[in-house]
């Protein structure tokens, strides 16, 4: 009777080699940003395991919280300023897919998708919010019957590839799922379905874990109750002892006990289990080795959990059968927001500032409403002398600063050199950002961008080509020594010129708190300079350098008085980041963070369009003529 489900089993060595040997650089890459912050796992029915599984992988691998969600619990919760990671074989889930557009209209950041497949309506999506990072991982073995099984154990393999690479640990899994499970679990595979037997066969089974087998017992749950297979109750080693025994005092000739031990609790399980009467029927499979590969085992072993309960019951757990009403259930429309958001430039510049300042009173949210009119009226009313825009996270997405500038803002830049216009761009790089600008403008009109090299510090034409930084001086030195000693930097790169010290920050570290350790380095040290970030770097910048030097730079150059408009486009307009400064202008536009001033900083993109995607917007609706420019937004 379990006879699709088990062949499904047999695949699993075929998957488990092939997701061993997947690429885990992109899927590594996408979650960098998420390593410093605290993270929402969406899954929906098999899925929902799978966010299970990563949300214990990053709490694990980053010592920050992640829980896993339902769709439906992310859409009607007002969750924000967290990480939002999407798990979906497929790519068709229709809840998943409504979550996914939620997290994007909301702004989580960043937003991931992992889907099992090449091409999805998931992918989709992605497309019209370019911010979200969506990552595939394809293969005809990933192919899944009625329960998650191929899916689950591709995505989780994957999933703990890309978390240890985020760390830096390159321990490889063992090459054959058989080696792997030999050196994890108390029981073989090929004992496992027997081993469980009597358990799983009881009315009702209570599963007992450690912390790294909740995935597991998770699994378990759905499992069981999404194949018919029987009743599960699941809880901690510990929150057993909290009134939930009392159901074997009543029930024990219904209820079996199912122990997964991991996490070195040996000890506590040995106690916990011989207290339990006797009559009751246990089973206990022990886990060993590094907690993220228990818990990986711990999946494996659920899978073969329903194969055993499968022989028990005669359900087949790969083909149970759907009643017409499931299938009706299935295809319900998702949960969609209660009212329309409204997409007023207006309501888009307050809730932007709402969000950095935090709830506000009706009172509150009215005042900053007149305000927030008040600046996009003078923002879209006037004449500017030149534009001004920062290079990396603005120009090009953080994760693409190396590369050719898009043809999108190559086209866009040029058009506006066309009609006149002076650019400035304003960057914390020397010469890679001169070549890569080099690369996209037409040589004719070089001599009409002013490049702010290094923060600011030298401001130059672009056809004067990249600057030549002197060597550190003596105090630059002196500072650079006293961070480098510093316990919090010692796994940072660092590069130093006369001008600035750029700080490279390991994936986990949190670029604010590193700003305010090196503040109060520089300040002990009593050289003067200017400290912000970037989502991967902190740079302390000496005097003489600021974004800012490039708009002093377009206004001599036009020969305008030193308060004339120059629009200003960056996507760190918030404290610490390195466009706070620049942005903090009654004509700054971000393209990402934007500061809680109600006279500066503002985001006027639509929601959801952020980073290139928003620096595109702009560009389109920029109008130059007569040698000034002007903005129009819808």
């Amino acid at each position: 009777m379990t006879d699709r489900y088990l062949k499904e089993l047999a695949n699993l060595h075929a998957v488990y080699e092939t997701a061993n040997q997947l690429d885990s650089v992109p899927l590594k890459a996408a979650i960098e940003s998420a390593a410093a912050r605290s993270a929402v796992m969406l899954g929906s029915g098999g899925s929902f395991s799978v966010a299970s599984f990563a949300a214990y992988i990053h709490q694990l691998r980053t010592a920050r919280l992640a829980s896993p969600s339902t769709p439906l619990d992310y859409m009607t919760l007002p969750l924000r300023d967290a990480t939002v990671m999407c798990f979906t074989a497929s790519g068709r889930n229709k809840d998943i897919c409504a979550a996914f557009d939620e997290a994007a209209q909301r702004e989580a950041k960043p937003l991931i998708g992992l889907v099992m497949r090449e091409h999805s309506p998931l992918h989709d999506l992605a497309e019209r919010y370019k911010y979200s990072r969506i990552v595939s991982a394809s293969s005809k073995l990933f192919e899944d019957g009625f329960l998650a099984v191929a899916s689950l154990l591709g995505s989780a393999i994957l999933i703990l590839k890309a978390y240890r690479a985020l760390v830096g640990d390159i321990t490889p899994l063992p090459t054959t799922l058989d080696e792997f499970m030999q050196s994890r679990v108390s029981v073989s595979l090929n004992q496992l379905i027997k081993h469980t037997l009597s358990v799983v066969g009881a009315e009702t089974t209570s599963v007992l874990y450690s912390s790294s087998l909740k995935p597991a017992a998770i699994d378990i749950e759905s499992r069981f109750v999404e194949a018919a297979l029987g009743n599960i109750h699941v809880t901690d080693l510990r929150n057993f002892g909290h009134g939930r025994h009392h159901w074997f005092a009543k029930r024990p000739d219904k209820t079996a006990i199912l122990a997964l031990i991991g996490d070195d609790q040996e000890v506590l399980a040995n106690r916990t289990l011989e207290l339990i009467p006797h009559d009751v029927p246990q089973a206990r499979i022990d886990f060993v080795g590094p907690r993220d590969e228990q818990a990986l085992a711990g999946l494996i072993v659920s899978l073969h959990l329903a194969a055993a309960a499968g022989q028990v019951r005669k359900i087949d757990p790969g083909k149970p059968g759907v009643p017409e009403f499931g299938r009706k259930l299935y295809h319900l429309a998702p949960a969609r927001r209660r009212k329309a958001r409204r997409t007023e430039l207006t309501d888009i510049a307050v809730w932007r500032k709402e969000m950095v300042g935090g709830l506000k009173t009706s009172t509150q949210i009215n005042e900053l409403r007149v305000l927030c009119e008040r600046g996009i009226e003078r923002i879209t009313q006037s004449c500017f002398a030149g534009v001004v825009f920062d290079y990396d996270g603005t120009l090009c997405e953080p994760d693409a600063r190396f590369q050719p500038l898009s043809k999108g803002v190559a086209t866009g830049l040029n058009k506006l050199l066309a009609h006149g216009a002076i650019i400035g761009i304003a960057t914390g790089r020397g010469g890679s950002a001169a070549e890569r600008i080099q690369e996209v403008i037409e040589k004719s009109y070089w001599k009409n961008v002013l490049i702010g090299f290094y923060n600011g510090a030298v401001v130059q034409s672009l056809m004067d080509g990249p600057p030549t930084p002197g060597r550190a001086t003596p105090d630059v030195l002196c500072v650079e020594e006293k961070l480098r000693t510093a316990q919090h930097f010692s796994a940072c790169s660092f590069r130093s010129n006369n001008f600035q010290i750029a700080i490279s920050l390991p994936s986990l570290e949190e670029p604010s708190t590193s700003v305010r350790i090196a503040t109060s380095i520089v300040e002990q040290s009593g050289v003067k300079a200017a400290i912000t970030c970037s989502n991967h770097s902190v740079d302390i910048v000496f005097s003489g350098g600021g974004k800012t030097a490039v708009v002093e730079a377009i206004r001599k150059r036009v020969q305008v008085d030193d308060r004339a408009p120059v629009l200003r486009v960056g996507d760190k307009g918030r404290w610490p980041g390195n466009d706070c400064e620049l942005l903090d202008d009654a004509f700054g536009l971000s393209v990402d963070e934007v500061s809680a001033s109600t006279e500066s900083c503002w985001g006027l993109s639509p929601r959801g369009v952020l980073g290139v995607q928003a620096t595109l917007y702009y560009l389109d609706r920029i109008d130059w003529q007569h040698g000034s420019g002007s903005i129009h937004l819808e």
